[in-house]
């Protein structure tokens, strides 16, 4: 008989990470069977770019994936190394003007910034799980419910239930819901919470779109609208052979107001990936009603970029089947935990893509998990109590990257309070950048360089640490 069964509800970078981190952790005459069930008819990931920084690498390194991975990214050295001499990992450029941009800040850091192909990314995760994990496609979660214990003394199990589209059912002793933005395990442990708490707190009762507590946990969108290319890196070069990103060795933003352009080269330099994020003037936290992805003509980005810089009109011009994303968060929840039931990766925290943290937090809240889970001390009466540990480490810090992204997204677009906001110089013969808008636009590269630092000066090692000590608490050694 295994020890405690585990459910990982969605095969995307958080999910397979966390099979691969019991399956590295975990004793093996420990038992744990571990489950991954994909809604998709295949393991494949959403996006096409990544960035992977030291405090990721070094996780890397602990789940055996270092080798493997380092083979497939765009880097200057060895990824995730920190040295003694800085080099540029993010740049950022004054872009929506006809005239060539203005660079107004470089971030600079002991470390370079490496890059890869999701798809790639996914690839080397799919040979490193376990081979008694088992892998489960087209399994589309539609609910899941909880045998609780007729008693409750900890001799009975908790089992959690598990309703698939297909009309199948399984069985696990803790569900882990990676199932993305859209997380029908996210909704319904909010919903269950709502109704059994909320619902209930007061003479009148309160719906769960109107709680203030549970309705976040519903997307929002941001207002913006995420434009997504790749773009063949030989046909942009051949168009501008001097094109910044094809040294620039970084992270790359065409910033404008209301606007800004993320890119960078992937898949050995083959490909640069293009996202350009355009705000809808009060659109931010409006319902949505579109599809949230769809297939668009160039000719939209192009009027949503018309009179950028040179550069801009390049990559435009190289683009030849942009998408559209309706970008939404998740990323004000008050808890992550239900029972045996947690979140990970975006169905607890999505967030704007602006440092490349995403895919970092999902890999970072896998790793905490699934060392906790693994530890041999862990039995199936201390999975609540571990898994608030989980909660207690992981869900207050993803939060404060997620403030911190949304932060830099405002410096950007030149929307930060305080920074410069866009403005221009007036009159006929006034210059496209004068002198008092070059001080104010170095000002605001300064404060972006601080909203940086935190990806190589912190560690994951200190998150580790405290999830220790909870553990500690838990089990009484």
């Amino acid at each position: 008989m295994s020890k405690f069964r585990i459910a990982i509800c969605g095969g995307g970078i958080g999910g397979l990470t966390l099979a691969i981190a019991l399956g590295r952790y975990a004793s093996p005459a420990s038992s744990i069977e571990v489950d991954i069930y994909e809604a998709d008819s295949d393991i494949r990931t959403v996006g096409a770019g990544i960035t992977a920084w030291p405090r990721t690498w070094g996780m890397m390194r602990d789940l055996g994936l270092y080798e493997d991975l380092s083979r497939i990214v765009v880097s200057e050295g060895s990824p995730g190394e920190i040295k003694d001499t800085l080099k540029p990992v993010f740049v950022a450029r004054k872009a929506d003007q006809p005239s060539e941009g203005y660079q107004f800040c470089r971030v600079l850091a002991p470390t370079s910034s490496t890059t890869m192909h999701r798809g790639d990314m996914v690839d080397v995760f799919r040979r490193h799980i376990p081979p008694a994990y088992k892998i489960h496609t087209s399994k589309r979660l539609v609910k899941y419910s909880i045998s609780e214990p007729a008693h409750n003394d900890g001799e009975e199990p908790t089992f959690i239930t598990m309703h698939f589209a297909d009309g199948t059912t399984a069985e696990a002793d803790v569900l882990v819901g990676a199932d993305g933005i859209h997380s029908p395990i996210r909704v319904q442990m909010y919903q269950d919470v709502h109704n059994n708490e909320c619902g209930r707190s007061s003479d009148e009762a309160i719906s769960f779109e109107q709680c203030e507590r549970c309705a976040v946990a519903k997307p929002s969108w941001t207002g913006v609208h995420a434009y997504r290319a790749l773009i063949p890196a030989d046909k942009l070069f051949a168009l501008n052979p001097n094109h910044t990103t094809a040294n620039v060795g970084a992270l790359l933003s065409y910033s404008g107001k209301g606007a800004h352009i993320i890119s960078y080269l992937i898949s050995g330099g083959k490909y640069l990936n293009f996202v350009a994020l355009c705000r809808t003037p009060d659109g931010e936290g409006t319902p949505y009603n579109d599809k949230w992805v769809a297939d668009v003509p160039r000719e939209e980005l192009a009027t949503r970029l018309a009179g950028w810089e040179p550069e801009v009109q390049q990559m435009v011009e190289c683009i030849e089947n942009p998408s559209r994303w309706a970008m939404h968060t998740v990323d004000k929840l008050p808890f992550a935990v239900s029972g045996n039931v947690t979140l990970l990766g975006d169905a607890k925290h999505a967030m704007g893509p602006t440092q490349g943290a995403g895919g970092g937090q999902a890999i970072e809240d896998a790793y905490i998990l699934g060392r906790l889970l693994a530890d041999p001390r862990i039995s199936r009466s201390h999975i609540p109590a571990i898994l608030r540990v989980y909660e207690n480490v992981r869900l207050s810090y993803a939060k404060k990257v997620a403030r911190r992204s949304w932060e830099v997204w405002r410096m950007y677009e030149f929307n930060a309070p305080g920074y410069y906001d866009g403005s221009r110089p007036t009159g006929p013969d006034a210059p496209a950048l004068d002198e008092k808008t070059k001080q104010e636009l170095l000002r605001l590269g300064d404060a972006i360089h601080g909203l940086w630092e935190w990806q190589w000066t912190e560690t994951v090692d200190e998150q580790w640490a405290e999830a220790e000590r909870g553990l500690r608490s838990v089990v009484g050694k």
